[in-house]
């Protein structure tokens, strides 16, 4: 491959993931839910609970921000508060079973319209994602 072919194939990939990741993210179980809040859900259950801090520094935003997203979600009964076990200056976050639920929909409900539009592609095509699958979770998951 020559280089400006690369870099025409790394722009495409770049702009394909771009537009596939924000329509995938439109399929959501509530959208009363913000692009924030929904990534604040995400975090406290792939990271189990955190304080705050710890939340605004994960999600490059600054902590009266994130004050903010935690008791918007408090409020709709999907996140909760807990007494740090070790500093009592301090609380934890963690998801609410109504939260787990509103997660797991918006998971099905993401998968179903992947799955929708998998279908039109030819075998051909659904056999180059499958195959690129790995590739893309190793690069998903570099630092």
């Amino acid at each position: 491959m020559t280089e400006a072919l690369e870099e025409e194939t790394v722009a495409a990939l770049r702009a394909a993931v771009l537009v596939l990741a924000r329509r995938l993210r439109q399929q959501v179980a509530d959208d009363d839910l913000s692009a924030t809040d929904i990534a604040v859900l995400g975090r406290v259950g792939r990271c189990g609970p955190m304080t705050p801090g710890q939340l605004a520094r994960a999600e490059h935003v600054q902590p009266p921000s994130m004050t903010k997203v935690i008791e918007r979600l408090e409020g709709r009964g999907m996140l909760r508060r807990e007494p740090h076990p070790t500093d009592g200056r301090q609380y934890l976050v963690s998801r609410t079973e109504l939260a787990e639920t509103f997660v797991n929909e918006s998971r099905k409900l993401r998968t179903a319209w992947l799955a929708q539009h998998l279908a039109g592609l030819s075998a051909a095509e659904q056999q180059t994602l499958a195959a690129a699958a790995p590739a893309l979770t190793k690069l998903a998951e570099m630092q």
